[in-house]
């Protein structure tokens, strides 16, 4: 295949060894070719570039303006391709080289240290950044991370690779002291509700559930974080539609407010997304282990408090934690489904 450079590494190093040298014919003998051999490389050198490389009207050869700026730049290519040379016999590749890996806040609170300790093991080098699940997306498609484990699933985009890892239901949440009724419309009657701000994806979930349901609670508080929200039910400043595990991320003790469940259900889904073919198995063992972690670290937590989630907490397709019995009695601070 033609090189649409202008040159290729072997011209580079036959153009080097003539500046460093002056000399056609010491160039020739550590390149193992003629003379003519070199002048005529160094020839189509300049004529594919365009300039003149070498002062041939002086003796020894010396090198113009044009042919330092080239000969410092060949240096820089050859460095490199050296190094890459070595690197390639050297590596071990059951290895991943570089692994970058974005993660919603909720799922690097529950799961960072074992998740990590995942990546670490499996890969040579790796970083991992959190935040909000739009920009992971994009950070993905342009190919700054390769992995995303979030709430979007970038359903509208081919040659992507998705494996879901947790199905979560969406709850109310209200102060720990509220007597009210259970369903929303009366729980929104008695207290303002507190947003997520309308950027993140969670928030737009939202927000189209409740335009669903024609609910239009006033607007009078929007936060940007999982913290912000529950420590501001807990407070008793309102309620909130959330999920249990952004409650369990928030840090806010389990036991400080109550989860009512939607009766029109809304759920959250968790993903692990990359691109086909391009990390081998690594994706499939994150998003095995990741279930595992969370099953361990999030779900036992939190049906322990409410069992009655353990029905609707779910990693592919199998519940995640234990189903309540029928006639389980929910714990202090817990109240159960509608009808149970």
């Amino acid at each position: 295949m033609p090189s649409s450079f202008g040159f290729e590494l072997k011209t580079l190093q036959a153009f080097v060894f003539v500046v460093e040298t002056g000399n056609l014919t010491e160039a020739a003998k550590r390149l193992a070719l003629s003379q003519s051999s070199v002048s005529q490389i160094l020839a189509q050198l300049e004529e594919s570039l365009g300039i003149q490389l070498m002062d041939r009207s002086v003796r020894p050869m010396a090198v113009t303006t044009a042919g330092r700026f080239f000969y410092d730049r060949a240096q820089g290519i050859l460095e490199a391709a050296e190094i890459t040379s070595k690197e390639m016999r050297k590596a071990d590749f059951k290895l991943l080289r570089h692994v970058k890996v974005a993660l919603v806040d909720s799922i690097i609170t529950a799961v960072g240290k074992p998740l990590i300790d995942v990546i670490r093991n499996r890969t040579q080098n790796w970083s991992v950044v959190s935040g909000q699940s739009h920009l992971h997306s994009h950070m993905l498609l342009s190919k700054q991370v390769d992995i995303t484990i979030s709430d979007d699933p970038l359903d509208d985009y081919s040659g992507l690779m998705r494996q879901r890892i947790l199905q979560e239901p969406f709850v109310l949440a209200v102060p720990i002291n509220y007597r009210g009724g259970a369903d929303i419309s009366s729980v929104l009657q008695s207290l303002n509700l507190i947003r997520y701000t309308s950027n993140s994806l969670i928030g737009q979930q939202i927000e189209k559930y409740l335009r669903r349901n024609q609910l239009s609670p006033e607007s009078h508080l929007q936060l940007d974080n999982s913290f912000a929200v529950m420590s501001a039910v807990a407070s008793g400043i309102g309620c909130t539609i959330t999920t249990p595990l952004c409650l369990f991320q928030s840090g806010v003790g389990l036991h400080q407010v109550q989860l009512l469940p939607l009766t029109d259900k809304l759920l959250r889904n968790i993903s692990l997304v990359s691109r086909e073919n391009e990390l081998g198995d690594l994706p499939g063992t994150i998003a095995r282990d990741c279930k595992r972690i969370l099953l361990e670290s999030y779900v036992n937590v939190v049906t322990a408090v409410f069992p009655w989630l353990s029905a609707d907490i779910t990693g592919g397709e199998a519940p995640l934690g234990k189903k309540a019995s029928l006639g389980e009695k929910a714990p202090l601070g817990e109240k159960a489904p509608l009808g149970k």
